[in-house]
């Protein structure tokens, strides 16, 4: 079972920062530890905002709320308390050797210990919570700063990575929003190839379940593949490996797969228009004109798809009340 924490170790009982200037002025000696805790505790709070306002940057959690960032500031500002009471980052450490290289050389000079070498904590001393904590937080800012300059490659390539939204964060509500935000993309797709822009955005609805069901990277980012186009031989790019149905025979069997990913919708629809327009295969299908239905079936004929009844499902969406209204 923890032990409750003491009135000094409690991060929200200000009256510990007054009895500490009091103590650093009438004996600094034996204050020293604990105002380079009390600094090194401010520091590693400001640390913790630093990292969580770059976690808000990419996107709260699903339990993300005014109330729980409140109680997580809470929790860290005792954490930090915490931390720097129990060794910290050795913050604390540095402080002290400073200050007692600074008083072994002072101690040399004439009328040192009668001047007294507190002047170390006597600036802490004399200043408000208010300049501390400007102090920390410029010092921990600068230090986030230059880790990031000095990060390797992959560091570099990590922090791209955390940067991609979630496949959970691209999920649509319904087909009213799938339609409105996706319809302008198939619209410009389909003129560039000649065909139904209602056919190309039911392929996507079909593909996604009208974006419910987007395929993820392993890690859980988002790939943006709305057509489900598989990543063969011919794609340099990022991949998402999951698993997927195939007719075989006409049987559904589950298999793994892997399948191209993007950085937006609007790169999964230019790369579509590019795999239709490039491949022999889905030439029929490319003469179709406006007819959706010799679209879709042409698509099929041409292997793009091994479920059997994949023409007819986009030709039941194409009809549909989404599309219909169109």
């Amino acid at each position: 079972m923890n032990s409750i924490p003491s009135k000094q170790d409690f991060f929200a009982d200000f009256s510990t920062l007054t009895d500490l200037k009091t103590k650093a002025q009438q004996d600094p000696d034996s204050a020293i530890k604990d105002v380079a805790q009390q600094f090194e505790s401010i520091f590693i709070n400001m640390l913790l905002k630093n990292m969580r306002s770059t976690n808000d940057a990419i996107g709260g959690g699903l339990f993300s709320s005014a109330q729980t960032k409140q109680y997580q500031e809470m929790m860290d500002s005792q954490m930090a308390q915490s931390m720097a009471k129990s060794g910290g980052i050795g913050l604390s450490d540095a402080l002290i050797r400073q200050y007692q290289a600074q008083q072994q050389n002072h101690i040399s000079s004439a009328g040192a210990k009668e001047r007294g070498d507190t002047d170390f904590l006597n600036q802490v001393a004399k200043q408000d919570l208010v300049r501390i904590q400007a102090l920390a937080h410029r010092a921990s800012t600068e230090l986030v700063e230059s880790m990031q300059k000095s990060a390797t490659p992959v560091d570099n390539a990590a922090r791209a990575q955390a940067t991609t939204p979630s496949a959970l964060s691209v999920v649509f509500d319904g087909p009213d929003e799938f339609v409105e935000h996706l319809w302008p993309h198939a619209e410009r797709v389909a003129e560039k190839l000649g065909v139904s822009p209602k056919a190309v955005l039911a392929q996507a609805a079909l593909e996604t379940g009208w974006g419910k069901y987007p395929i993820a990277k392993e890690d859980g980012t988002a790939s943006f593949n709305l057509f489900g186009i598989k990543a063969d031989h011919r794609w340099q790019g990022d991949r998402a490996v999951v698993n997927t149905l195939e007719f075989r025979d006409g049987v559904a069997k589950r298999e793994k797969a892997a399948f191209r990913a993007y950085d937006s919708f609007a790169q999964s629809f230019e790369d579509y228009a590019d795999f239709l327009s490039t491949s022999d295969r889905y030439q029929e299908a490319l003469r179709s004109g406006k007819d959706a239905s010799v679209f879709t079936s042409s698509l099929q004929k041409g292997g793009y798809a091994t479920d059997p009844n994949y023409a007819e499902k986009i030709d039941s969406i194409v009809s549909g009340p989404w599309l219909n209204k169109l």
